[in-house]
């Protein structure tokens, strides 16, 4: 055989383990991205993408779960305080969301997302992104790298999930997703993520994001507008992942956070926010996270720490820290229907000084139930047991629900 013919012979038989190969580090890649609340909906990327789920919930809760003053801050249950008696009576609750996107370019795509939340007469744009894969400029294949650019979740931590009511799986927000950190924060500003494969098994994902950020911790009646900064400071958010694959998959994160909340008095004391709105306040957030996955055991945990500085208060500065742990145990079937069922617990505890020198704490205890009656059709049962303690007054409100979730 000829020179040529061998040489024709050794590419044939090498370019599709180079196609392969290349194939499984792309596949590698998608693996190593950081999970963000509506990823499941979103990645992987293609050309155009038409996605949302729609929920029905019923829930029975105490009655001082909900905005009422004094009460504990929700928003996942329904139809809410009653507008005669200020309590929540629990009850059906439906909501929806929509997820469009794609890649009309190739690297280059966009993304909006979409929320109608209980009654629906006011919609939530939670994203509203633009992204650039800068892979073509790295020319490093175990390497990804992308610019964001609108509106995005917060990349600290991974507590964002609980405010899906399709992914949260109790009826509840944990104290430490609601408390310690800014709460239901969509940033608007720019952000550059990626990955780095280490090995066939292990990489980094990481996240660094420059915003708006938002005007306080607390959460006000309308919880959407937490997510609004009322003078524009910055604030600035990186996240580190590190990520095994194969029989065991686990992740550990470390998050961090740096902002200024407010330059001095900007907010109407009369509309019931904290008196700690009345404050120029900076503020940094520490927080690390461990998820696991392996043989059916699942593990969601994280810890966070922030600190809030003011100027002019009575105190020099308001500590908070929490933390959630959630394991669980799937069981999956070989079946069409009923393919998998889910048993979780969930403890969260959060802990805030306030301006009187006192700690307010929260705990809260939940056991869970969810049935995965087809891959996009999930039912879910929990009871939802809160605790208060120190120098915060106990309240009636424990909660039960029942919730079926379709997705397309």
């Amino acid at each position: 055989m000829c020179v040529l013919g061998k040489i024709f012979v050794l590419s044939a038989f090498l370019l599709p383990l180079g196609v392969a190969q290349a194939e499984d580090k792309e596949e590698q890649i998608d693996k190593l991205r950081r999970k963000t609340p509506s990823g499941q909906y979103i990645d992987p990327a293609s050309f155009f993408r038409f996605h949302g789920y729609s929920s029905l919930s019923f829930t029975g809760a105490g009655p001082q779960v909900g905005p009422a003053p004094g009460g504990t801050p929700q928003i996942l249950i329904n139809p809410g305080p009653s507008p005669q008696t200020g309590f929540n009576e629990g009850g059906f609750r439906n909501d929806a969301a929509l997820f469009v996107g794609g890649e009309p370019l190739d690297g280059v795509g966009a993304v909006i997302e979409i929320h109608f939340v209980g009654d629906a007469t006011d919609p939530a744009l939670t994203e509203a992104k633009m992204s650039w894969d800068l892979g073509e400029f790295v020319g490093n294949d175990n390497l990804a790298l992308r610019l964001i650019g609108g509106r995005y979740w917060w990349p600290f931590g991974i507590h964002n999930d609980e405010w899906f009511s399709a992914v949260n799986r109790f009826s509840l927000l944990s104290p430490t997703a609601t408390e310690v950190v800014p709460a239901h924060y969509n940033e608007v500003g720019a952000m550059l993520e990626g990955e780095l494969v280490l090995s066939s098994t292990m990489g980094l994902n990481f996240a660094l994001s420059v915003g708006n950020g938002v005007s306080g911790f607390h959460m006000p009646t309308v919880v959407r507008r937490t997510g609004a900064d009322a003078n524009g400071n910055r604030t600035f958010t990186g996240r580190l992942g590190l990520a095994v694959l194969g029989g065991l998959d686990a992740e550990l994160g470390v998050s961090v956070a740096s902002g200024q909340l407010r330059d001095g008095p900007h907010v109407d004391a009369t509309i019931g926010l904290p008196p700690e709105f009345q404050y120029a306040a900076d503020f940094t957030a520490f927080g690390p996270d461990l998820t696991i996955d392996i043989n059916g055991f699942g593990l969601r945990s994280y810890f966070y720490s922030s600190t809030e500085e003011l100027t002019g208060a009575p105190v020099a500065e308001i500590a908070r820290t929490g933390m959630t742990v959630e394991p669980s145990y799937t069981i999956k079937r070989d079946a069409e229907r009923f393919k998998a069922f889910s048993l979780i617990a969930r403890y969260s505890m959060a802990e805030e000084e306030n301006l009187a020198g006192q700690t307010l704490t929260r705990d809260q205890i939940g056991v869970a139930l969810n049935v995965f009656i087809t891959d996009a059709f999930i039912g879910r049962l929990g009871y939802v047991i809160q605790g208060e303690s120190d120098d915060l007054q106990d309240l009636d409100n424990n909660a039960m629900s029942i919730s079926m979730t379709s997705e397309f």
